[in-house]
């Protein structure tokens, strides 16, 4: 019934009877020893409401032979940004799974089944001012996942999603501006790279070559 639909079960039987939940996707993406990372983060940091995991965070975990869907990676970082500037937000990786959550902070319902549930989880966190801790946790991409094509259709659906959330018009603005700005780009990254070098969110922004005017 959906991405979002199951990640909404689990909060609901989470807070049957436990205080924390962490979400870790099926696909084998995700490295187990990242689970201690989260619960000690909770056990050092009781103010934290949620620790979410990022790939792109800094290089602790990467080899060089870390391969990531091209498609994928520039989508999340054109998102991610995004996501940053409307929802005032400071995130890496908006897009990861894995993620540490206190049961009581967990919204009840959120209106959003699918894919885009964690832009309505991210605009949730925002509204509710609850403190996020992003910690690192290594790539892994252990089958093609290029969606060859398809990006589009779900970049565009995402940006959507995200200019339902905007509380302003000035918001929306950017949400088309980064839209227009991330499509182009995006495409002319997959056209010309079939296998692009993979940074750091932050030095994603930094390289020349990318017009950020």
């Amino acid at each position: 019934m959906g991405y979002g639909y199951s990640i909404l079960t689990l909060f609901r039987e989470a807070k049957k009877e436990h205080d924390l939940l962490i979400t870790f996707d099926a696909d084998l993406q995700h490295a187990p020893f990242s689970i201690k990372e989260i619960i000690n983060e909770f056990k050092t940091n009781p103010d934290i409401d949620l620790v979410s995991t990022s790939r792109y965070l800094s290089y602790r975990f990467w080899k060089d032979n870390t391969k990531v869907p091209v498609d994928r990676y520039v989508t999340n970082m054109f998102l991610t940004q995004t996501i940053n500037e409307i929802f005032n937000m400071n995130i890496t990786d908006a897009f990861c799974g894995l993620k540490g959550y206190k049961v009581d902070i967990l919204p009840d319902n959120l209106d959003d089944a699918g894919y885009a549930f964690p832009l309505v989880f991210w605009n949730f966190m925002t509204q509710k001012s609850l403190n996020i801790k992003e910690i690192e946790t290594p790539i892994i991409y252990r089958l093609d996942r290029r969606s060859r094509g398809e990006w589009k259709e779900r970049t565009r659906n995402y940006f959507e999603k995200l200019e339902s959330l905007a509380s302003s018009e000035q918001n929306r603005k950017i949400i088309r501006s980064y839209y227009k700005k991330g499509v182009e780009q995006i495409t002319e990254i997959i056209d010309h790279y079939s296998s692009f070098p993979i940074y750091t969110f932050n030095d994603f922004f930094k390289m020349k070559w990318l017009d950020q005017e």
